[in-house]
């Protein structure tokens, strides 16, 4: 039997991120476990917009959508 975790979301995690500007360069983060390690991989992207659960950017060209739940910002 498991008990049942919540999580209660910290104003960061949903507040806006009022200097970021369309067009503008964003680097985004994602980590995956591979074989028992830690993975990360990067993606330099345009920024084109957000809503609550996904990033929507231009990369290598094209559109993309992306889970806000598995990329992050990271400087």
């Amino acid at each position: 039997m498991h008990a049942t975790v919540t999580h209660e979301l910290h104003p960061d995690e949903n507040a806006p991120v009022p200097y970021l500007r369309n067009g503008q360069l964003i680097s985004l983060i994602r980590w995956d476990r591979v074989a028992g390690d830690w993975k990360y991989t990067t993606l330099l992207a345009e920024y084109a917009g957000r809503d609550e659960k996904t990033w929507q950017v231009v990369a290598q060209g094209r559109p993309m959508i992306l889970d806000r739940a598995e990329w992050a910002i990271f400087n």
